[in-house]
């Protein structure tokens, strides 16, 4: 869906009703705006918080993980086994 949408005097933008309503925004509902290069984008402040948590939690298994596989992936056999090929 594109839409055109005209910036009031005061930097004010109106977000179309059919878009409000295909996308269940309501009135009062906070949302957390993100500039990104020449680009604004405009997120549900609870699916912005949750995508941080998200990735959050997703560096700490990656964080445990390391920490599990470095026994195995720090030992002097396959050092010296990959040293031939870098």
């Amino acid at each position: 869906m594109i839409e055109t949408i005209t910036v009031s005097s005061r930097g004010q933008i109106v977000i179309p009703e059919r878009v409000r309503e295909e996308l269940g925004i309501e009135e009062g509902e906070k949302l957390v705006l993100i500039k990104d290069e020449k680009r604004v984008i405009l997120e549900r402040e609870n699916d912005f918080i949750q995508s941080l948590r998200d990735r959050e939690e997703r560096k700490s298994w990656i964080a445990l993980g390391e920490k599990a596989f470095s026994k195995i992936w720090d030992n002097e056999k396959d050092e010296k086994v990959w040293k031939k090929y870098l």
